[in-house]
């Protein structure tokens, strides 16, 4: 009774926008050539709790795409371990880069990954898909009074920092009536560029910056770091990083007297924050990409389907935008063939909708559906508080 109804959910992505030039619709008899779709996110090391629900993702996109049978190839995914780490990443994109079968890659979560993965998938023209970059340089480049599009082949369905961070200040401003803020940041770029735009947003509303701290990417110890911080008397700590560094901070923090709340970006919201932080996590806040996709029409549909996969692992907030890029690359190959140029060129003019709702994308790359949700950790989870969809 589950499967064809959980089958229509991914047809609806596959099945919108684009034109019809080299249609691969209804397979034939006889073997079914390879195409291969890659991923490269953090399976092995750093961020896996998100990198595996990308994986996990885009294989139901494929695995659904080949039980539909309305394909004249059999979609193959080749999922590569970056570790979180450029080096690790690169070598990831250039194994793939080398495939002649590889048709389309949906990665990198982390945006320091994707700045080394970025050429090497450009110079064998192969589409590139992020569900969960948010580095507003990937697609702007460096000066964002002067945006240029670095690669063309680029694309990514999540609202950038620049965004993130602006709606951080906002909600930290008029909803929590906060005026003092301490804001911590690692110095890796997304990072400093989350706090940068909560920084111009908040002050530029009336609130101030107690103190801001910059340390390196790795660092464990934050006593001193705190113990600085606890001296400016803030009432908020904004905190540039992931849940794997903001979750020792949180309880150090905590040990050491300094219980205001801690807010961050999508790179905390996931639950494995709450679970390093334990109950000192309580009151935090964090915002992430997109509305909960329980609310979403086709939401409910995709979980039940990755449910009954049987994946160990949760597909946490960047799952179902994984989805989404597959289904946008399985779809620009049925409409325009097996070629890379031609998938890419598809996709940039794509119209369709998904699982996460809208898609489609700016002349930079950039998602046209830009919605961000602030969450407060209530209970041992992440309760949403607010979606917010800017024109």
């Amino acid at each position: 009774m589950r499967k064809p109804f959980l089958l229509l959910a991914a047809l609806a992505v596959f099945g919108c926008g684009g034109s019809d030039s080299n249609n691969l619709g209804s397979a034939g008899p006889g073997p079914l050539p390879v195409v291969k779709i890659g991923v490269i996110a953090p399976l092995q090391a750093g961020l896996t709790d998100f990198g595996k629900g990308i994986r996990n993702s885009v294989q139901l996109a494929v695995d659904q795409a080949n039980a539909s049978g309305r394909f004249r190839v059999r979609f193959v995914v080749d999922a590569r371990d970056d570790s979180s780490t450029p080096a690790v990443g690169q070598a990831a994109a250039q194994a793939l880069a080398a495939d002649p079968g590889v048709i389309g890659v949906v990665g990198t979560y982390n945006s320091g990954v994707a700045t080394v993965v970025q050429p090497v998938l450009a110079s064998a023209g192969i589409v590139m898909i992020s569900p969960g970059n948010t580095n507003p340089t990937l697609t702007l480049g460096p000066d964002p009074s002067q945006p240029m599009r670095p690669f063309s082949n680029y694309f990514r369905l999540v609202v950038p920092d620049s965004i993130q961070g602006s709606e951080l200040g906002n909600y930290a401003f008029n909803v929590l009536n906060v005026r003092r803020v301490a804001v911590v940041s690692e110095n890796k770029s997304v990072s400093l560029a989350l706090v940068d735009a909560f920084t111009d947003k908040f002050t530029g509303l009336g609130g101030s910056i107690t103190i801001r701290s910059v340390f390196p990417d790795g660092t464990s110890d934050f006593t001193s770091i705190i113990s600085e911080v606890k001296k400016t008397n803030p009432e908020l700590i904004v905190f540039g990083g992931e849940y794997a560094t903001a979750a020792p901070f949180r309880m150090q923090a905590s040990n050491q007297g300094l219980t205001v709340p801690l807010m961050g970006s999508d790179g905390i919201k996931d639950q494995a924050y709450i679970t390093s932080a334990g109950p000192a996590s309580n009151g935090d806040y964090a915002s992430s990409v997109g509305a909960p996709i329980a609310n979403q029409p086709l939401g409910a549909a995709f979980l039940a389907a990755y449910q009954a996969a049987g994946f160990s692992d949760p597909p946490s907030d960047f799952g179902p935008y994984a989805f989404d890029a597959a289904g946008l690359i399985i779809g620009a190959v049925e409409r325009r063939g097996v070629d890379r140029a031609s998938v890419i060129a598809e996709i940039q003019q794509v119209n369709a909708t998904g699982v996460t709702g809208p898609l489609g994308f700016d002349a930079f790359g950039d998602t046209r559906n830009r919605v961000v949700t602030l969450y407060r950790v209530e209970g041992g989870v992440f309760v949403p508080k607010t979606t917010v969809t800017l024109p």
